[in-house]
């Protein structure tokens, strides 16, 4: 009787560790944090002003990268979040050593693309004014006829 237990249960643990393995959670939240970090690092010359805890960064970004690709979720998420802490430290030793940001961009989304022109106002044709259409577009009112 034990034997079948048994053998039931090595049969569904393939199962399970499949199904462990497809529900891990993606750090792409992390890694996206770390990304802006070294970038917004990268923006004010941390490679020259603070090297070492840029280096650093980018290091431990280079091994979160290789765990992800691994799918080694969490260690991913770890290297990380370490990789993000040590680009915000570079970024703000930085500009204690004097670093300025370069022009900040604009936002996209400030004004929309899509805006029509202003509509200009019709020129006047010099002459007779009783052939110019009113303000509008619409046709000057008919002149009744003389019986």
């Amino acid at each position: 009787m034990n034997f079948k237990v048994l053998k039931r249960g090595l049969g569904l643990a393939p199962f399970f560790f499949i199904a462990c393995s497809v529900t891990a959670v993606r750090p792409s939240q992390e890694m996206s944090d770390m990304e802006v970090g070294i970038k917004a690092a990268t923006e004010v010359n941390a490679d020259l002003l603070a090297p070492e805890l840029y280096r650093l960064a980018t290091e431990t970004a280079l091994q979160a990268r290789r765990e992800y690709r691994l799918k080694n979720f969490m260690d991913a998420k770890r290297f990380a979040e370490l990789a993000r802490v040590h680009a915000e430290r570079a970024e703000f030793e930085a500009i204690r050593n004097g670093a300025k940001r370069e022009m900040i961009p604009e936002d996209p989304l400030a004004q929309p693309s899509y805006a029509p022109e202003p509509i200009a106002e019709p020129t006047p044709i010099s002459g007779d004014s009783s052939t110019q259409k009113p303000e509008g577009g619409a046709p000057p009112p008919a002149e009744p006829k003389a019986p």
